[in-house]
């Protein structure tokens, strides 16, 4: 288990009933939402997280500690410190490209009591069902970790070892926003995808935008933000 670093900010846990949990991809860390988490902040509580290896979370030596699952354990314990202090809390989790595929993840494999509410998918794909193309990304990120700013071993955290996700993506009915720069060619088709499988999601295309919509357009996040709240609260 790697005790993930967080950092908080906007209203107390306690006076709210939603708090929002920012997830980032591989090689970047929480501050990729700043601006982002300002906006929201005014009226949420935010809580970034930095996954394993990265930002100011600890990087452990073992492979296993970057694995799917085990980042997903990493996040459990996020959730129940956020609802120790209210149960009833409500889980807004907000991802970015890998973030948003564990939002993905944590959601299809997770209870009502330990899970989250609501998604908001940034720049995210659903992961691949076709092993030739599981092992081409593999294969991407192991070869573009050298230039990663994160240790080549934390960059594993992008490997792909299933198709869990597109398998079971049409049982997901939770609030779900998605947000895709139209400069972002790696992730237009991606979102077309989910926008199919999950025909009660909304969607936002920024004009304009590439992969890191969230740092060029944090209004288009925040607005897609406050749509998944305005669902959980009707």
């Amino acid at each position: 288990m790697t005790a993930l670093h967080t950092t908080t900010s906007g209203p107390n846990v306690s006076t709210d009933t939603i708090t929002t949990v920012w997830v980032h991809g591989v090689d970047s860390d929480a501050h990729v939402w700043d601006s982002a988490v300002e906006a929201v902040a005014v009226d949420h509580p935010c809580v970034a997280v930095d996954l394993p290896g990265h930002g100011a979370s600890p990087e452990p030596s073992d492979p296993a500690a970057y694995t799917r699952d085990a980042v997903l354990d990493d996040l459990d314990t996020v959730i129940a410190g956020i609802r120790a202090v209210d149960p009833d809390q409500r889980i807004v989790f907000i991802g970015h490209s890998l973030g948003g595929y564990l939002g993905l993840a944590h959601a299809l494999t997770r209870d009502d009591h330990s899970g989250i509410d609501a998604l908001v998918l940034v720049s995210t794909g659903p992961g691949f069902r076709d092993p030739d193309a599981m092992q081409s990304w593999n294969e991407r990120v192991e070869a573009n970790a050298p230039s990663y700013g994160v240790s080549e071993l934390a960059a594993t955290i992008a490997f792909h070892v299933d198709s869990m996700v597109m398998d079971r993506i049409t049982e997901l009915t939770l609030p779900v926003s998605l947000v895709i720069g139209d400069g972002d060619k790696g992730f237009l088709g991606a979102n077309d995808y989910l926008e199919r499988k999950l025909p009660h999601a909304t969607r936002t295309t920024v004009e304009g935008a590439r992969h890191f919509v969230m740092k060029s357009h944090p209004e288009s996040v925040a607005g897609a933000v406050a749509t998944v709240v305005e669902a959980l609260q009707t």
